[in-house]
């Protein structure tokens, strides 16, 4: 009988131990898990859109700009221009192979289209990762720090150096909500991106 009670007890110490050492099924910095699950299927699927906005960074000699950003699947059109179209460039391609860059004297084809932005720009835009920031989700890959609000958005994010905060969402007809501004700064340059409009899958504007 005693030998009985032993096994009992220390099958409920076992039994509470694995209870214990159980994870939470939730993300440091994650408001409601459920939600933003849900709120990344939906922009995973949104895969096809389109984007005019203006850029401006924070330098001391501030560039301002107008950005259009195609997308279709892993393929992209993006075109950053300064006043009177100065002091930008076109990039064509998919990441995962060659993109081509055009700026207003040169050609280029490469498979590092980040460093050539940099160097045709003097700043870093992180052409590669914007992508996926700009729908409001985490580039693939690790991140180092995220805050998601009750509704699933993400509202900063810490990630391949760049430190992002996302301020202003908007809920465009028939897409899901996306970011109306982000912030972006990693320690040398300050970027403000503000999106004026977004285009669905048919090309047909949201209203922002």
């Amino acid at each position: 009988m005693k030998k009985l009670l032993i096994l009992i007890v220390a099958a409920a110490v076992l039994s509470g131990c694995a209870i214990i050492r159980k994870p939470a099924e939730t993300e440091a910095g994650v408001v409601d898990t459920a939600a933003w699950a849900a709120h990344k299927k939906e922009l995973a699927n949104f895969n096809v859109w389109s984007l005019q906005g203006r850029v401006a960074t924070g330098q001391l000699l501030g560039w301002t700009g107008n950005l259009s950003w195609r997308q279709q699947g892993d393929a992209f059109d993006v075109r950053l221009s300064g006043p009177l179209g100065a002091g930008g460039f076109r990039a064509q391609g998919a990441l995962d192979d060659a993109v081509v860059i055009q700026t207003k004297d040169e050609r280029f084809v490469t498979t590092e289209p980040d460093a050539l932005v940099e160097r045709t720009l003097g700043w870093t835009f992180p052409l590669e990762p914007l992508r996926f920031w700009a729908r409001g989700l985490p580039a693939p890959g690790d991140y180092d720090r995220i805050s998601v609000n009750s509704q699933g958005r993400m509202i900063s994010l810490e990630q391949n150096g760049w430190a992002l905060s996302f301020p202003d969402y908007v809920e465009p007809e028939n897409m899901p909500a996306v970011p109306r501004r982000i912030v972006l700064d990693n320690g040398e340059t300050r970027i403000r991106l503000v999106v004026d409009r977004w285009f669905d899958v048919d090309g047909v504007s949201g209203a922002n």
